[in-house]
């Protein structure tokens, strides 16, 4: 157990470093090698993953912090409980956002409910940070890369996919409602764990 502890805290150590550089070759491929048109909607999709990337990288690099913060504001209605862990970020950030985000864009080459539901996820975190940074007035790891890429990045295309008849109002309206509940879900899935451990 001690061993996989370790292992997790390691991973735990490098794991966002990691997709800062994947993201940057990911970028180069995109820009320079990619036979997907620049700018088109399917590049918008990949494009979304480096750019998560970045924002992770602020969260939990530079200037890091994301983690911290969070278990120190849900520390006022759960003293002494841990809410977010090394093992839970890396489930949520490798599992929920790499692993699901590639799935979904995979899966858009059979609707584009699917691209719409990733879209709404990068899209919807970024409000999130907004909405906490105005609410307890002050800056937050991922709030950055929030403003400047994940949240005009998912408007762009949702608004991009609806205003050219790429997907229609019921794709929209699935895909977003599915994003949302989707994210929401992370929140659950916190209050669950930290309902347990008290």
């Amino acid at each position: 157990m001690y061993k996989i502890i370790m292992k997790v805290d390691k991973l735990y150590d490098y794991w966002a470093k990691a997709g800062f550089i994947t993201a940057l070759f990911l970028l180069i491929i995109l820009f320079f090698n990619s036979r997907v048109p620049i700018g088109s909607f399917e590049w918008l999709y990949w494009f979304s993953i480096p750019v998560y990337m970045f924002h992770q990288f602020e969260e939990y690099v530079y200037p890091g912090g994301f983690k911290e913060e969070l278990n120190q504001i849900q520390s006022k209605n759960l003293p002494n409980q841990e809410v977010l862990t090394n093992k839970l970020v890396l489930l949520v950030n490798i599992g929920f956002v790499w692993i699901l985000n590639l799935i979904l864009i995979i899966l858009g080459a059979i609707s584009v409910i699917f691209p719409i539901i990733l879209m709404t996820i990068v899209c919807f975190n970024g409000f999130v940070h907004v909405g906490a940074s105005i609410k307890f007035h002050k800056y937050n790891p991922g709030l950055i890369i929030s403003i400047i890429g994940n949240i005009p990045l998912g408007l762009y295309v949702l608004f991009g996919l609806g205003i050219t008849g790429y997907a229609s109002i019921v794709e929209l309206t699935i895909g977003i409602l599915i994003g949302i509940l989707l994210h929401a879900l992370l929140f659950i899935i916190l209050f669950l764990r930290a309902k347990r451990g008290s």
